[in-house]
């Protein structure tokens, strides 16, 4: 059973005023963040709902080209949930497209930490790690996005197969006499 302090801080329902800092930063709480124990969102009394709402804010900036916009949001959610995978992803995306590769990397590091079923963080990683000239370390994340597509259903591992040809193409050619 999880813990109630765990939870976003929630008034009862006869209770009529709204949430203070006082309420959210009780001793009992501000410990439990500073003890890793709670995120920084939680501690605040920020629901994972809340953010999420926030985060599609966050992702129709990116996809109209609002990136600069877009990156202070995801930073924000990466700030105060840093162990959601999906924040770290749409970070790591942002940093891809402003031209941020060592950034982007990282996220899509962390991304794959918290959820290593994220084809796309792989494939996305792989294709900066092949911009860096790691093509073997790139090999092994559109390996790992293959794999987790057996069906091959998923648009970001078909890219990896597409990019895994390639990079195979071309290592061979670079070492032939």
């Amino acid at each position: 059973m999880e813990d109630d302090d765990n939870k976003p801080f929630q008034l009862t329902p006869d209770e009529k005023r709204e949430a203070t800092l006082v309420d959210t930063f009780s001793p009992d709480r501000v410990e439990k963040f500073i003890m890793g124990e709670l995120t920084l969102g939680q501690l605040y009394g920020i629901s994972i709902e809340e953010s999420y709402s926030v985060a599609e804010i966050g992702y129709t900036m990116m996809e109209q080209g609002r990136l600069k916009d877009a990156q202070t949001v995801f930073q924000g959610l990466v700030i105060s949930n840093p162990y959601d995978g999906y924040f770290h992803a749409v970070l790591g995306t942002i940093y891809q497209k402003l031209g941020m590769v060592e950034g982007a990397i990282e996220e899509y590091t962390l991304a794959i930490g918290l959820d290593p079923a994220n084809v796309e963080a792989y494939v996305n990683r792989g294709e900066l790690l092949i911009q860096k000239g790691y093509f073997e370390q790139a090999a092994v994340d559109f390996k790992k996005a293959m794999d987790l597509d057996p069906t091959r259903e998923n648009p970001a591992a078909n890219r990896a197969r597409a990019l895994a040809a390639i990079v195979a193409a071309a290592l061979s050619k670079s070492i032939q006499p």
